[in-house]
């Protein structure tokens, strides 16, 4: 319409950059609403997809995967103790590696020496991993024998109370 008037609007259009006229902006108005709601969906979907994950992680957590009885954990525990006790007294031997001597006063034992120390400070780091991990492993056990063992003496001492 040459007389200056948008299609729609008793407005006119008054050659101002950047007037956009009531029709335009309400296109625009619901183009954006609908670029939030699609966003918000993609986020939604993204939300929903790692609860679902997590669900089903707890869900083998909670028992629905591996399950080990108290008699093969009470059977466990002592031989993982021994492990921990084990690495406990390897530990403390590997702590005086660095303490011994080179064997002679020249550059070959000094060079042998250099490399035992090495070697010597790589093996206590081993070492103290594996003692964490068994001692953890032990103390885990424990826990879980203390706690089913607690449980049913409260599910005994329940059925008991009620006859």
């Amino acid at each position: 319409m040459g007389n200056g008037q948008s299609s729609s609007s008793s407005q006119p259009a008054d050659g101002r950059a950047g007037y956009v006229d009531p029709e335009e902006q309400a296109r625009r108005d619901r183009q954006d609403k609908q670029f939030g709601e699609a966003m918000n969906s993609n986020g939604v979907r993204v939300y929903q997809q790692r609860a679902a994950e997590d669900a089903k992680v707890n869900a083998a957590a909670a028992g629905g995967g591996f399950n080990m009885d108290v008699a093969a954990m009470k059977a466990l525990l002592p031989e993982w103790q021994g492990v921990a006790d084990k690495l406990f007294k390897a530990r403390q031997l590997a702590r005086a590696l660095p303490t011994l001597r080179k064997p002679a006063d020249d550059s070959a034992s000094t060079l042998q020496k250099t490399a035992a120390d090495q070697h010597a400070s790589a093996y206590s780091a081993s070492l103290e991993q594996q003692y964490t991990y068994a001692k953890s492993y032990a103390d885990k056990l424990k826990e879980a024998v203390d706690k089913y063992e607690k449980q049913d003496h409260a599910n005994t001492d329940g059925m008991n109370r009620q006859g």
